[in-house]
């Protein structure tokens, strides 16, 4: 098989999931890490619900929970660069970019839409 075909494939997370009450979010950022590892191309995807994920100071002790914060902070660090936000799971929820633990791209639908259609695999958890 030729590297340049499989060099090209790029893997869509869509984190959809809140931080907290399932294990669906630490499941998203744990496949985030091995693609990374693997160096595979990777758009990190944060819609609906998981855009708190990436609200920054947030403190979970209380419902007994790790945060995951500090870990999304790394992601450059891993080489996980292409983190996409949309732009209206932000908003309507009444966040800012500016609360934000890391840089991240803000995406509207139709972007959206055409960065999912071309991946090469899409997760949607």
């Amino acid at each position: 098989m030729d590297n340049d075909i499989s060099n090209k494939q790029t893997i869509s997370l869509i984190a959809r999931r809140a931080p907290y009450g399932s294990d669906g979010a630490r499941q998203t950022l744990d496949i985030a890490f091995a693609a990374a590892v693997f160096e595979k191309s990777l758009n990190y995807i944060f819609i609906g619900d998981g855009v708190f994920q990436l609200v920054a100071g947030q403190s979970p002790k209380v419902i007994s929970s790790k945060p995951l914060g500090a870990a999304l902070e790394t992601l450059e660090l891993y080489g996980i660069s292409e983190v996409f936000v949309h732009r209206d799971s932000l908003l309507s929820r009444g966040l800012t970019e500016s609360q934000l633990v890391c840089r991240a791209f803000l995406i509207e639908d139709c972007a959206l839409k055409q960065l999912i259609a071309e991946s090469t695999y899409v997760i949607n958890l």
